[in-house]
């Protein structure tokens, strides 16, 4: 049924543009065929900049932000539990999320965090990460945040 509709307006844009302008029908195709290319290309244009272009425009701002740049200054025992100091080294604010406990390259434990460290500043944080010397204490953040040390 439906391809039966399209073939119908088919023929009858075909047949108008024949009548009226005098248009073949091997021209009306082409003209048809560029008429479909041309929608095709604004749909796709609009596309990208509708959706693709502002999404990628927050991708390149989130880049060219300045990393953080810091590091952990001392981890002490908090009735043992560990307790990590980070110093934030740069000019951009820090955001860490996750704690790690590492020993001989691998996690041992694994906590959720909220740590924000501004700019010139120390900040502490009790984990729930059981304290232990000879291990080290990893800070992740969601862009990518890296900072470690121990004891």
């Amino acid at each position: 049924m439906v391809a039966e509709v399209y073939t119908i307006k088919l023929k009858f844009f075909m047949f108008y543009l024949h009548v009226v302008f005098g248009v073949s029908e091997v021209v009306a195709s082409v003209l048809l065929l560029v008429v479909t290319v041309v929608l095709s290309a604004l749909v796709v244009s609009v596309f990208f900049n509708v959706v693709y272009g502002p999404a990628q425009s927050q991708l390149v701002l989130e880049s060219a932000k300045p990393l953080c740049t810091a590091r952990v200054v001392a981890v002490a025992n908090d009735s043992g539990f560990a307790r990590v100091y980070v110093y934030n080294t740069g000019s951009s604010l820090c955001v860490f999320d996750k704690a790690y406990a590492v020993y001989a390259g691998a996690a041992v434990a694994v906590a959720d965090i909220v740590l924000r460290v501004e700019p010139g500043r120390v900040a502490a944080n009790s984990t729930s990460l059981p304290y232990n010397s000879s291990w080290v204490y990893r800070l992740t953040g969601p862009r990518g945040e890296f900072v470690e040390g121990g004891p």
